[in-house]
C-alpha cells in the first residue's frame, strides 16, 4: 500500500471515529424537561393496573388499595427520538430511558418500568442466543403507548411526536414498605463497602434460590422469566452439574439442611439417572450416540464437593469412575478429546470452549478424593497444555480465550503440582481482563466492575462472575505465596484484589435481593436470582451458580488473608 493510500485510509478511519464519538455523545445527552413530570404507576402481581401523570405541585391523586404498590418515575431529561425503526431501537439507554408520545393533544409514557416488565430492552436484535441481544424492541414500546392512547400502534409510529425521556425511580411520599422495596436501595454495594456479612447474604440468597428450583426428581427449573415466573424451555446438563457444585458449596458455607438436601437430589439425578456406559468407562450424558466431556467434568467437580464437604461420602465410587473416563479422553500432549462415540466406542478428537479447563480442574479435584497419582498427572498435563503449547501462536500474548476454569485449576493444583508458567499465564489473562473492566464513568449504566462490550450494550453479569471466580483463584495463590514468604508481588496482589472486589460488588448490586419486586408476578420465586444483565431477566441456573461460586471463593480468600 502506498503512503497516499495509507494516509487516505487513516483519514477515513479518523473521520469515522469522530462521527461515532459525536453520535455517542449525542446519545448520552439530554436537556432538562420544561417542568418535572411525575409518572405514578400502580402495580399488582407484576402488572400495571393504574397510571397518573402530574407535576410535583399538583394535587395528590387517588390512593391505591393495600394490595397495590405505587411507584413514582420522575422525568429528569428529554431528547429527540428518531421514529425510523433501526435508529429507534438504538435511541434508548436500556434501563434508564423511556418514551413520551404526543398525539392529537394526548400524552402517554412508556416508562422504564413498563419496558422492564415486558423485557423490551436488548431484544430488538438478537445475537447467538435468544437471551443476548441489543436495542430496544420498537413494537413493544409502541404497544405500551397505543394501549394508553387508544389507537393502533401503527398510527403512533406514523403521526405521534416521540421524545426520549430519562427516568429516575423515586419512593412516593408516605409509601408503604412494598413500594420502598421497589425503589433502588440506598445501601449501594461497592468495592469499599464489601463485607463478609454482605457476601454471606448473597451466598444465602443465591443458594436458596437454586435450592427452591430443584424438584423432587432432582431437576432444576433451568431458565425462568422473572417477570411472569414462567419456566422457559430447554435444559443443559453441564449447567445442571455446575449448579449442583455451587449448591454443595453453599450448603457447607451456610450449614443449611434445605440447601444440602436440594444438593443431594440434584447430585443423585446425575449419578443415578445420567451416568451411562461410555465404552469401558462411565460418563454423564443423555441417551444417544455422542457424549461430551463437559457434562462429566462438571459432574465430577460437583461430586468431589459433595464428598469433600461431608454431604455424602457415597459419591466416592462415582468420582473414581468419572475421573477414569476423563483420563481416557486425554491425548498424549495433554489436550482432551471432547466427545465420545458410544456406538463405535471411540473418542472424537474435537475441541469446544471451556471443556478442557473443566476437565483439568475436575481431575485436580478428583485426586484429593481418589489419591490416584494418575488423576494428578492427567491434571498436571492438562494445565500445561492449556497454558503452554495449547495457546501458542503469533500474537498469543496479546489475546486470550475464556480461561476462568484454567485459573481455578492453577489454584487447585498449587499445593501438589505448582506450575509457575501456568500462574504467569493466568496473571497475564487477568491483566488483559482488567483492561476490559468498566469504570463508573465509562457508560450510562450501573456497570462499575463489569466486563463489557462498550457503552451501547448493557453489561452482562455472568462474565463478571466467572472472571471473579478466576480472580479469586489467582488471589488465593498469591496470598498463600506471600504467607509462605515466597515474595508474591504486592502490586499484583492489590490489582487482582481490586479486580475481584469490583466484579463482586457489581454482581451483588444486580442480584435480586429482592430486586424491583413490584414488577414480578411472584417475587419470592425469583428472590436471590442473578439476571443475565440489569435489563435481561431471563434467569438461567448458571448465572446464579457462577455468581455464588465467586462469592464463596471471596469468602475463602478473605478468611485466608485475615490477620491471625
Amino acid at each position: 500500500m502506498s503512503r497516499r493510500a495509507l494516509g487516505r485510509l487513516l483519514g477515513v478511519y479518523a473521520a469515522l471515529l469522530v462521527v461515532l464519538c459525536v453520535g455517542v455523545r449525542a446519545w448520552f445527552s439530554l436537556s432538562a424537561p420544561p417542568r418535572e413530570v411525575v409518572v405514578e404507576s400502580w402495580w399488582k402481581d407484576g402488572a400495571r393496573v393504574g397510571r397518573f401523570v402530574r407535576a410535583p405541585g399538583d394535587a395528590a391523586g387517588p390512593r391505591p388499595s393495600p394490595d397495590v404498590v405505587a411507584v413514582h418515575e420522575v422525568v429528569t431529561g428529554e431528547a429527540p427520538l428518531c421514529a425510523q425503526p433501526f435508529l429507534f431501537t438504538l435511541g434508548l439507554v436500556p434501563g434508564r430511558d423511556g418514551v413520551r408520545a404526543e398525539l392529537d393533544g394526548e400524552v402517554a409514557y412508556a416508562t422504564v418500568d413498563d419496558l422492564l416488565a415486558l423485557q423490551a430492552y436488548d431484544r430488538a436484535h438478537l445475537w447467538t442466543a435468544a437471551s443476548f441481544g441489543w436495542g430496544t424492541h420498537r413494537a413493544t414500546v409502541l404497544h405500551v403507548l397505543s394501549e394508553q392512547l387508544g389507537v393502533r400502534a401503527q398510527e403512533i409510529a406514523e403521526r405521534a411526536k416521540l421524545t426520549r425521556v430519562r427516568f429516575e425511580r423515586r419512593v412516593p411520599p408516605g409509601a408503604r414498605d412494598e413500594a420502598r422495596a421497589a425503589a433502588p436501595s440506598p445501601e449501594r454495594v461497592t468495592e469499599a463497602t464489601l463485607s463478609r456479612e454482605v457476601v454471606l447474604r448473597g451466598v444465602r440468597e443465591a443458594g436458596t434460590h437454586l435450592a427452591r428450583a430443584v424438584d423432587d426428581d432432582g431437576r432444576f427449573r433451568y431458565m425462568i422469566d422473572a417477570s411472569t415466573n414462567t419456566t422457559l424451555p430447554g435444559y443443559n446438563w453441564p449447567r445442571h452439574s455446575g449448579s449442583t457444585f455451587f449448591l454443595a458449596q453453599a450448603a457447607s458455607v451456610l450449614d443449611d439442611p434445605f440447601v444440602r438436601y436440594a444438593t443431594l437430589r440434584a447430585a443423585a439425578r446425575l449419578r443415578d439417572a445420567m451416568m451411562r456406559d461410555c465404552g469401558d468407562q462411565r460418563c454423564v450424558c443423555e441417551e444417544g450416540e455422542i457424549a461430551e466431556i463437559g457434562s462429566s467434568a462438571l459432574a465430577l467437580i460437583a461430586f468431589t464437593e459433595v464428598v469433600r464437604t461431608g454431604a455424602d461420602g457415597a459419591y466416592r465410587p462415582a468420582v473414581a469412575q468419572l475421573a477414569a473416563f476423563l483420563r481416557s479422553q486425554q491425548r498424549p500432549d495433554g489436550e482432551f478429546q471432547h466427545q465420545f462415540n458410544r456406538v463405535t466406542r471411540r473418542p472424537i478428537d474435537v475441541q469446544f470452549l471451556y471443556f478442557s479447563g473443566e476437565a483439568t480442574l475436575a481431575l485436580a479435584r478428583a485426586h484429593r478424593i481418589t489419591g490416584d497419582p494418575a488423576d494428578l498427572e492427567a491434571a498436571r498435563r492438562g494445565l500445561a497444555r492449556l497454558s503452554g503449547s495449547g495457546w501458542s501462536f503469533f500474537g498469543s500474548r496479546y489475546y486470550f480465550s475464556e480461561e476462568h476454569w484454567t485459573c481455578q485449576a492453577v489454584a487447585e493444583l498449587w499445593d501438589r503440582a505448582p506450575d509457575r508458567e501456568a500462574l504467569a499465564f493466568c496473571a497475564r489473562w487477568h491483566e488483559y481482563q482488567r483492561r476490559l473492566q468498566q469504570d463508573a464513568d465509562e457508560t450510562p449504566f450501573d456497570a462499575d466492575g463489569a466486563f463489557g462490550l462498550g457503552p451501547l450494550v448493557s453489561p452482562r453479569v455472568t462474565p463478571a462472575s466467572s472472571r471473579g471466580e478466576a480472580a479469586g483463584a489467582l488471589l488465593d495463590v498469591l496470598v498463600r505465596e506471600r504467607l509462605a514468604g515466597r515474595g508474591a508481588r504486592d502490586d499484583e496482589l492489590v490489582l487482582v484484589d481490586r479486580e475481584l472486589r469490583r466484579a463482586l460488588a457489581f454482581v451483588l448490586r444486580h442480584q435480586f435481593d429482592p430486586g424491583p419486586s413490584h414488577l414480578f408476578l411472584d417475587p419470592v420465586a425469583v428472590r436471590g436470582a442473578v439476571p443475565g444483565s440489569p435489563v435481561d431477566w431471563q434467569l438461567r441456573i448458571d448465572y446464579a451458580q457462577h455468581a455464588g461460586s465467586m462469592m464463596v471463593r471471596w469468602l475463602e480468600v478473605d478468611a485466608l488473608a485475615a490477620p491471625r
